[in-house]
């Protein structure tokens, strides 16, 4: 009787624990910019990215590991500032360097960083909207106008007129209904 009980206790105690193990990943979060740093490993990179020859094999080389090796907006803006005239137009190797920023922008990064990078550095049109669907979803019930006119334009450089429109709109809602009398 003993072993009885002993079994239900301890399989009951595995079942509790079984779900456990099968939680679905947490996605990532954008940790605040004051909080991201950018890594040494990532600053010699740049360094050395720096001072290898213009448009050189190497050059683009170091590019495509610092796209690989960053992990926070901070260090994947700094990829973009580096590869800024180091590919031809058009390279296959440019179009993977800014696939890879902006994956990891989606994941990681603050809105903020998303408008800079949208209406800085080119974003393939393959990734486009999901990037800018981030930013939309980043800013959600944002009340400050400024922030839907900075979304306009982010999604104006990445060519999202139907984006474009709907962050215009968010803004002179937003806009007019704060100055107008009426809506106390």
């Amino acid at each position: 009787m003993w072993k009885l009980r002993a079994c239900t206790w301890l399989g009951l105690a595995v079942a509790l624990a079984l779900p456990s193990c099968h939680t679905a990943p947490k996605p990532e979060v954008a940790v605040g910019e004051s909080q991201q740093q950018i890594s040494e490993s990532l600053k010699k990179l740049y360094m050395a990215c720096s001072a290898a020859p213009a448009h050189s094999p190497q050059q683009q080389k170091l590019v495509l590991d610092m796209a690989n090796q960053a992990s926070n907006g901070k260090e994947l803006l700094l990829v973009m500032r580096a590869g800024v005239g180091v590919f031809s137009p058009g390279q296959e190797s440019e179009k993977r360097v800014r696939s890879i920023v902006a994956s990891k922008m989606i994941k990681v990064a603050t809105l903020d960083q998303l408008i800079e990078l949208a209406t800085l550095y080119s974003v393939n049109p393959e990734d486009a909207r999901p990037f800018a669907q981030r930013i939309f979803e980043l800013a959600g019930e944002d009340s400050n106008p400024r922030v839907w006119y900075r979304i306009k334009l982010a999604a104006n450089h990445l060519e999202l007129r139907d984006l474009e429109h709907q962050a215009q709109a968010k803004g002179d809602q937003l806009s007019h209904g704060k100055t107008s009398p009426n809506n106390n």
